[in-house]
This record gives C-alpha cells, structure tokens and sequence, in this order.
C-alpha cells in the first residue's frame, strides 16, 4: 500500500512541475494562456490541470515564481564562480539580480502581486517564496561562514534579504523615487554596510576581556 500511495504522489508533483514549467514558457515568451493551453501543451488532460489549478491567476503565480528564479539562480551562479572575496560576491550576487529584474521586471510584480492576493482561493494554493533568497545568499558568503557563529551568520543572512528581489526595487524606485542606478548603489552599500557590521560585532564578542 505504501508504495502504491507513494507512486500516487510522485505522479501528482510530476503532474503538478509539468504544468508549472510549461505555464512558464508561455510567461518567459511574454504570452497569455488559459490552463487549457496549458495543459494542452503539457499533455495534461483539461480536467486534471483544472484540479490542481482551478483558476488561471494560481497557475500565473506558480509559473511567475518558477520562471523568475530559475533565471535569477542561473543568473547569479554564473556570477559568482568567477569572484572570491565577500564583497566581490556580495556586489555579484546584487548584480546578478538586478540584471534579472531589469530583464524581467513585468514577471517579478505579477508574482508579488498574485501571491499577495489570494482572497477567493485557498490560504495554500499561492506559492510560498521562500528558502531561494537565503540559498542565493548562503552561497554567496560561504566564504566567511566561519567567522560568524550561528547567531551571527543567520542575522546577517536574513537582514541581507531585505535587498534582494522585487520588494527592494519597489521601496527604492517607486516610492523613493530613485533612478535605477542609484537604486543599485544604495542596495550595494546597504548590504556592504551589513556585512562589515556583522563581521565587526562577531569578533567583537570573541576578544578577550
């Protein structure tokens, strides 16, 4: 029975990721489509796409999602295999991602704006964002991991993703009202700013008395 039920569930979730990734396809390409295109595409049966995704706003959150941080994670690895220091990582990995957001500005606030507006569909039926951040960000300053302790390193980490992604951008441009540039530099000197402080307090705590 286990691995009946179990055959059940991978075929739900490879059901589920076939509908997603190719709902993503027609967002990259700057179409619109209906879940039965979809699905038609996918090779899904109509029915079955309408049981997972019952409205098209869930299923554009869904593909917004993925179709944004796949090209945001490839993005900024590519970035990051050619730096080394903390800082030159850091103003990659911001980089990376503004690139990303430049490119794809249109995918990232329907994302945000679909998965902030659920009201007539239920409380799990939006994607939740998390976890890409902190991965983009743990990658980026593994270099030093080792000079914080836990406590330290997952503040750092989690005041960092205050300037990543589209939430940032929004702050800074739409209401600061700052050009795209300056919007990148005071993002870049926010984080450096962080990431000496966090250093700084870390060996701080470790000097003797």
């Amino acid at each position: 029975m286990s691995n009946l039920v179990g055959g059940r569930s991978n075929q739900k979730l490879r059901t589920h990721i076939a509908l997603v990734e190719c709902a993503a396809q027609f967002v990259r390409e700057g179409l619109g489509f209906t879940v039965s295109e979809v699905a038609d595409r996918a090779r899904v049966g109509r029915t079955t796409a309408y049981r997972y995704f019952p409205n098209l706003e869930m299923l554009i959150a869904h593909a917004s999602l993925y179709a944004t941080t796949e090209v945001e994670q490839q993005s900024i690895g590519v970035a990051l295999e050619t730096t080394t220091s903390a800082n030159e990582r850091l103003r990659a990995i911001f980089e990376a991602n503004e690139k990303s957001i430049a490119e794809h500005d249109h995918l990232y606030r329907t994302m945000l704006r679909l998965s902030l507006s659920g009201d007539s569909v239920p409380d799990n039926a939006f994607p939740r964002r998390s976890g890409v951040r902190k991965e983009l960000l743990e990658e980026a300053l593994d270099v030093v991991r080792d000079s914080l302790d836990e406590a330290h390193y997952e503040k750092l980490i989690a005041s960092l993703s205050l300037f990543l992604g589209i939430e940032a951008d929004i702050v800074l441009r739409d209401v600061c009202l700052l050009s795209e540039e300056e919007a990148r530099e005071t993002k870049a000197w926010g984080a450096y700013a962080i990431l000496q402080a966090a250093l700084a307090e870390a060996r701080a705590d470790v000097q003797p008395a």
